[in-house]
């Protein structure tokens, strides 16, 4: 492994992680109470708490991987696929 590609790793496993978890914590804290499953602060808190399962799965996962491109691809699709649902899911909820 290249410095580079360390490097690449890195900010893929933390930035990317980061935005991951965050927009699945979001999708997840806005679905919850939309969906009548249980009250929004209580969605808030599991999905916060989940999200910290979720970010070190995919720290774990940056670095186990072999490919670096389908890292960063998986990393930015999930990434936007998940805060996309979010946004558009508050939308639909919100009446705007």
């Amino acid at each position: 492994m290249t410095g580079f590609s360390v490097l690449v790793r890195l900010v893929a496993a933390i930035g990317g992680g980061y935005a991951v978890a965050a927009g699945l914590a979001a999708l997840a804290a806005v679905g919850l109470p939309a969906g009548g499953l249980m009250a929004r602060s209580e969605a808030v808190v599991l999905a916060s708490m989940l999200a910290f399962l979720v970010y070190l799965a995919l720290l774990i996962w940056a670095f186990a991987d072999r490919r670096l491109a389908r890292l960063c691809l998986v990393m930015v699709a999930a990434g936007i696929a998940s805060w996309g649902g979010a946004w558009g899911l508050l939308r639909l909820t919100a009446g705007g």
